[in-house]
């Protein structure tokens, strides 16, 4: 016993040093959370100090309403069509700059420079190249080019190419740190047993990429589902609500229709969304790594 507590002493001071991290997670994290929820449950309106509390009828009214289902839709339409064209971009430059590729330094940092702007910044800029640079480019060659960003059956799939523009970095580092894990020895066991370039990719590299794939679309995945920023300031979810996401539904009904009770029931329903897709995916990969 006198032991235990000597080593419980002992083992106090480590502890010390997570109080502040706990303190931050708590205060940032936790108490929003459960303020959040219980907002959820009141008519509140964002500004009055009195609550007025509904139950349940604001969850009721939020499965109820069709246009809360669309913009969900066009999340995950976003997230699932971004998610897929990252990874497989990245992983094809990962694996060209991987090789003994001339300039490949330079070449990584190009490709990595865009995830250092701003989102917001990002979006003004493919905001001006949709409406002025390529109409105009293609002008000059002869071509009647309008921007995407104005055509509700485009709009979205516009927002995915600056999407992807600016997504490619991480996810291709990430790539990168997996095949320079791979040891060498195994890709020269294959060639000598005959095995060719696909071949070896197929059953050597990929099944020991494995766990940076789930990495990457976990990360990639879960950011894209949760985009406010690039459809804030280029369309703010037109044209006609063709790009208006399950973020920017929410900041509107809570903020510009002063729904703030209504708006935190969307949010914890989101939340909810967002740790089933979480847990599913996590879970598919975790298996998926075993089959590879």
């Amino acid at each position: 016993m006198q032991a235990l507590r000597k080593s419980f002493k002992r083992e106090m001071w480590y502890v010390l040093f997570l109080v502040p991290g706990l303190l931050l997670f708590t205060f940032a994290v936790i108490v929003p959370l459960v303020t959040g929820a219980r907002y959820s449950f009141s008519s509140w309106d964002g500004i009055s100090s009195k609550l007025t509390y509904v139950g349940w009828d604001n969850y009721v009214n939020a499965v109820q309403d069709a246009s809360l289902w669309t913009a969900l839709g066009n999340t995950f339409k976003y997230a699932i069509i971004m998610t897929v064209i990252v990874n497989v971009i990245s992983l094809l430059f990962a694996l060209l700059l991987d090789s003994y590729l001339p300039l490949r330094n330079l070449f990584r940092t190009m490709f990595f420079l865009p995830s250092v702007l701003s989102v917001v910044l990002a979006g003004y800029i493919w905001s001006y190249n949709y409406s002025q640079g390529f109409p105009k480019l293609f002008a000059a060659l002869g071509m009647d080019v309008t921007s995407p960003l104005g055509n509700p059956h485009y709009a979205l799939f516009g927002l995915i190419v600056v999407a992807v523009w600016q997504g490619i970095g991480p996810p291709m580092i990430i790539y990168i740190a997996g095949l320079q894990g791979i040891p060498g020895e195994l890709l020269e066991s294959a060639k000598i047993d005959g095995a060719g370039a696909f071949r070896a990719f197929r059953n050597v590299t990929l099944p020991l990429l494995a766990p940076s794939i789930t990495i990457n679309m976990l990360l990639t995945l879960t950011g894209a589902l949760k985009v406010f920023d690039l459809v804030y300031v280029t369309t703010n979810g037109g044209p006609s609500f063709s790009t208006e996401v399950i973020t920017t539904f929410i900041y509107k009904t809570a903020f510009s229709s002063f729904k703030a009770g209504y708006g935190m029931a969307m949010s914890m329903i989101f939340f909810a969304v967002l740790v089933i897709v979480t847990v599913v995916q996590v879970s598919i990969f975790r298996r998926r790594e075993v089959d590879l």
